[in-house]
């Protein structure tokens, strides 16, 4: 199972990672997101490697998922693989200056999960690309709320 999508937010590029790198900033788009925890440290130098643990509310239960920074180049690139027991999924956000503000490539895929989880992926991929939809509109917005503010 593998998603992408693309949007042109009218933002610059460093206002755009920063709600992509900084954990305050997450929760701004990120729907549900309660929690960022770094169970070894943050590591500010070079992020790759880095662990991370996220408390994220679906629904009526909140699930924790344990990921890590597999790419990290400011502002152009940041890879996390993240899941849990069932799952796992490879994330990828790649900005690029572009027409006054910022093109965003984003980039999805299952790398490990049950079979369960693949015939859900493919039977509900219609919800997580509605929800992956919702999320990158959010983002947009919130990159482009930020600017007005400043401007």
């Amino acid at each position: 199972m593998e998603y992408t999508y693309q949007i042109h937010i009218a933002a610059p590029i460093d206002t755009v990672f920063a709600l992509l790198d900084d954990d305050a900033q997450l929760a701004r788009w990120m729907d549900g997101l309660e929690e960022t925890t770094y169970p070894d440290g943050k590591h500010d130098a070079s992020r790759v490697g880095t662990r991370f643990r996220q408390r994220i509310r679906e629904g009526g239960r909140v699930a924790t998922y344990d990921g890590e920074v597999t790419a990290y180049r400011k502002p152009h690139h940041l890879g996390v693989t993240i899941g849990n027991r069932s799952f796992t999924m490879q994330v990828d956000y790649r900005l690029t200056a572009a027409g006054g503000g910022t093109q965003l490539d984003y980039a999805v895929r299952m790398i490990r999960g049950s079979w369960f989880y693949r015939l859900m992926g493919k039977l509900f991929g219609w919800l997580t690309r509605r929800i992956l939809t919702r999320q990158m509109t959010k983002l947009k917005a919130c990159a482009e709320a930020d600017v007005r503010a400043v401007g």
